[in-house]
């Protein structure tokens, strides 16, 4: 792990700012995850980022910001701008304490960064003010670096996990909240220089600030303990906003029809509201709000694993789907090419299967998993269904069933049926599937034997040799020598005894 001091201020040099080591961090691609926990928030700092952080976003990096506003030194301007980046943005606000960290974390595949210390994210915190931070530079692999990223994560979880009940996302509609209040700055109002008039020492005397110079060039050269879960409470803040965010619930049900909220959802705060309410109701030390308690069983809120849920919404989906198909009249099979109206409907009936209740409904609906139709196409979806769910398949089964029922019929089979059957027979069986019916070929094991046993010519009881002692069944031989799976077709000719000396010269025998 490379562990740095950083000071900046003392003396008119930006170079070794914190604001020249976060973009450094920010234009180095190998972090991917960037959070930023700050007590204050200003434009003009943020501008000075705005590159590394579009630039960072172009290549792959995702960002989110925990915001203070407290003492209203963070501005309009600043938030405003985060929406402008496309930075999920959250506002941490207590009516207790005072929100003051100021944390860089830089997560990456390999390797992860660490820059904390007294720099806020404005443009004096940054690069002129006399700050100090530290920075830590350690691989995934490092036990002292991975210790104090756990321990940091353990610590913000509330944030996190977007359970804390100080948490608002920060969109126009809460910016335009924050100015109606009085509870953040507009920097238009103030002076010109980056000052803060009603908070900070206007005592001080304003000198020109150095210049800031090139950014972003600096380059770092050079046991865990158990994940702390945070304990929920039922605090005055979250009943506060617990029927403002009942009502997003109740929105998200209507629009997508369930209860579960997806990890994936825009909205943060929803997803760990929806969590707390789940904890908070199973938890033995806590008592839900009889209030709460009804409101979320009107919308049939569900307390469970959501995974029941969702299993069960998903199934519905696919059930409507393929009904669907069958008032439609489709030709409708369980194999994985089988797409209706862009899904993959014959891979969910295939998955299905072999789930008793899943497959009683699949029934029900009207479609036959036993349909026995002997048109080239449906013969054809039996053969890839049979060859498919085989885990051990003998390739002489397949064979003579493909000779028998499908090769004779190529041309009334379609051809995202005959691809299908060419590629699971590779997959299965190592090898490309002829679609060209092979005439019989003669078998010489018996010259072959006679060859072997002919001390005039092969006075050395040898199964192979140069053409010239071999003649016309050099070639065959030469195919047995070559190819198991043609070895395979004469090897139960054989005793044991010339099993082994047929090994010994290299033949395929196992």
């Amino acid at each position: 792990m490379i562990a740095e001091f950083i000071g900046q201020g003392l003396f008119d040099d930006t170079e070794e700012s914190i604001g020249n080591h976060v973009c450094s961090t920010l234009n180095n691609l190998t972090f991917k995850q960037i959070t930023f926990f700050n007590a204050f928030l200003r434009s003009k700092g943020l501008k000075e980022l705005k590159p590394f952080i579009k630039k960072a976003q172009k290549n792959g990096a995702s960002f989110t910001f925990f915001i203070g506003i407290d003492e209203k030194i963070t501005s309009k301007e600043a938030l405003e701008m985060l929406l402008e980046l496309g930075i999920d943005s959250y506002v941490y606000s207590s009516k207790q304490f005072i929100y003051h960290p100021k944390v860089y974390v830089f997560e990456g595949e390999i390797r992860s960064r660490i820059i904390t210390g007294s720099s806020n994210l404005t443009k004096s915190g940054l690069f002129y003010n006399i700050e100090s931070s530290i920075l830590l530079d350690f691989t995934n692999e490092d036990k002292g670096g991975n210790k104090v990223l756990n321990q940091l994560k353990d610590y913000f979880s509330p944030l996190l996990e977007f359970t804390s009940d100080n948490l608002e996302k920060v969109t126009e509609e809460y910016i335009a909240y924050l100015v109606e209040e009085s509870l953040i700055s507009i920097e238009k109002y103030e002076s010109e220089e980056d000052s803060f008039l009603k908070t900070h020492d206007n005592t001080k005397k304003r000198f020109k600030n150095p210049k800031i110079g090139t950014l972003g060039k600096i380059e770092i050269t050079e046991s865990a303990r158990q994940s702390k879960k945070y304990k929920f409470k039922i605090t005055e803040e979250y009943l506060e906003k617990w029927n403002g965010m009942f009502k997003r619930m109740k929105a998200y049900k209507e629009e997508f029809g369930r209860t579960t909220v997806s990890k994936n959802h825009v909205d943060q705060t929803l997803i760990g509201w929806y969590y707390k309410q789940k904890l908070i109701y199973n938890d033995p030390e806590l008592e839900m709000p009889k209030e709460h308690l009804e409101k979320l069983e009107s919308i049939d809120f569900h307390f469970g694993d959501g995974k029941d849920e969702r299993t069960d919404f998903i199934r519905k989906r696919w059930l409507k789907l393929l009904q669907k198909a069958l008032r439609q009249g489709e030709e409708i099979s369980q194999i994985h090419s089988y797409i209706f109206e862009g899904e993959n409907l014959g891979t969910w009936l295939q998955e299905s299967k072999k789930d008793i209740e899943t497959r009683a409904l699949i029934e029900k609906a009207g479609f036959d998993y036993n349909k026995k139709s002997r048109s080239p196409k449906n013969s054809a979806i039996r053969f890839l269904s049979n060859l498919e769910e085989d885990l051990n398949p003998k390739k002489s089964k397949y064979q003579t069933l493909f000779n028998s029922r499908i090769i004779h019929r190529k041309d009334k089979i379609p051809d995202y049926l005959i691809n299908e059957i060419n590629k699971l027979w590779k997959q299965k069986f190592k090898e490309n599937r002829s679609w060209i019916k092979k005439s019989r070929v003669k078998d010489y094991t018996e010259e072959w034997k006679k060859f072997r046993n002919n001390k005039s010519i092969n006075p050395e009881g040898k199964w192979f040799k140069p053409k010239p002692y071999m003649g016309n069944i050099y070639e065959w031989v030469w195919g047995k020598r070559k190819n198991k799976s043609k070895m395979d077709l004469v090897i139960d000719k054989f005793n044991q005894e010339e099993l082994k000396e047929l090994k010994n010269e290299g033949f395929p025998i196992e």
